[in-house]
């Protein structure tokens, strides 16, 4: 068990040392406020509602997007709008406060202000498009002598037609009698298509998980999905595909298990002591939800949800399903407090237990 945190903050270390700070261009965006106030710097980015613009006179300033009148940038950025439209070109002036002037090499359009959802700057280097979110918790309760080590994180990219997003989970849990430990990671692709809002999905997932008996287990599968709302203040979007999956589970002696010789579908065990161990490929649908929500009034909090279901197509009966919520508040800028609250639910798991949930806490970082 060990082994899996190890090699996990190894992996983790060696993508966090790749991404590599680049030189911003120069201060010379210029915002207008609607009370008449101009201010001149850079765009970092808009997201949830709030601009983000470097100064140098004041430092970074974190403004609601509808308190802005005009915006005025020669510089070339990616915008999204709630529809699901994209734009990549300069801010130019426009007609009247509340309107954007967008200039591309197709023309110029006139975007209504609070139909913009996203200002990305477009970046020749990998580390201009990466998006990082790293927690780290630890608990230990000493009447009961139970330590609990766990890590969080999020690495995205995204460009012009794709994002790619890694989030990964790990769980150490240590009494005075036992470990376990539980690992997930989720690797997913997702490439716009020319209808608004919907997107062609590639996903990849590693498993392993004490609690419910399984060693590991990978999956791969396409699909796709649609954000049915985005806004500045929400986001909420489905999915649905196949997959193919590869699967080692275990049981220890004593349990009733697939080794039943009742049950004429496993296929044969094998193992040591007082472990068996059995592989199994199979087929499932995967039907997945994500809801997002902002606030960011002091003290700043987002709220994310993801649910899963997992209904077999070869193995008739059987129905896995995954949920996470996670909800942060900002401390300091780009340092956070989180709650994570997860659990994991499969109707053939090994163990006795075919539910795994728990809560952890942790601080997090931001890049």
């Amino acid at each position: 068990m060990k082994s899996r945190m190890t090699h996990f903050i190894c992996l983790l270390l060696l993508v966090l040392m790749s991404c590599s700070v680049q030189a911003a261009h120069r201060r010379t965006d210029v915002v207008t406020m609607y009370n008449g106030d101009r201010v001149t710097g850079e765009i970092v980015s808009l997201f949830a509602g709030i601009l983000e613009y470097k100064t140098d006179s004041m430092g970074t300033l974190k403004i609601e997007w509808q308190e802005i009148a005009r915006l005025n940038s020669v510089y070339h950025y990616e915008f999204r709008l709630s529809n699901g439209q994209r734009y990549y070109g300069s801010v130019v002036d426009a007609d009247r406060p509340g309107q954007m002037r967008l200039e591309d090499l197709y023309g110029e359009h006139d975007i209504e202000w609070l139909d913009v959802v996203e200002i990305r700057p477009i970046g020749d280097k990998l580390a201009d498009r990466i998006d990082v979110y790293l927690s780290v918790g630890y608990n230990y309760t000493k009447a009961s002598s139970v330590a609990q080590t766990n890590i969080n994180t999020t690495i995205a990219y995204e460009d012009e037609s794709t994002r790619s997003q890694l989030t990964a989970r790990t769980i150490n849990t240590r009494t005075d009698t036992n470990d376990t430990s539980s690992i997930r990671i989720d690797l997913s692709r997702q490439t716009w298509t020319d209808r608004e809002q919907l997107y062609r999905v590639f996903y990849g997932n590693y498993e392993a998980n004490d609690e419910l008996g399984l060693d590991n287990r990978i999956a791969l599968g396409l699909g796709w999905g649609r954000y049915a709302i985005d806004t500045n203040r929400m986001r909420f979007g489905y999915s649905a595909g196949l997959q193919g999956l590869t699967e080692k589970t275990f049981a220890t002696s004593g349990e009733v298990g697939p080794e039943d010789p009742d049950d004429p579908d496993m296929p044969p065990a094998s193992g040591s002591g007082g472990t068996e161990y059995f592989r199994e490929e199979s087929a499932e649908l995967f039907l997945s939800i994500e809801f997002s929500t902002w606030r960011f009034d002091t003290p700043e909090l987002d709220v994310k949800f993801d649910a899963t279901l997992y209904p077999s197509v070869t193995n008739s009966g059987r129905v896995r399903g995954d949920t996470d919520l996670r909800v942060r508040w900002e401390i300091i800028e780009d340092l956070f407090w989180d709650i994570t609250a997860y659990g994991a639910y499969d109707s053939e798991a090994e163990s006795d237990d075919q539910f795994d949930y728990g809560i952890t806490t942790g601080l997090g970082w931001e890049y």
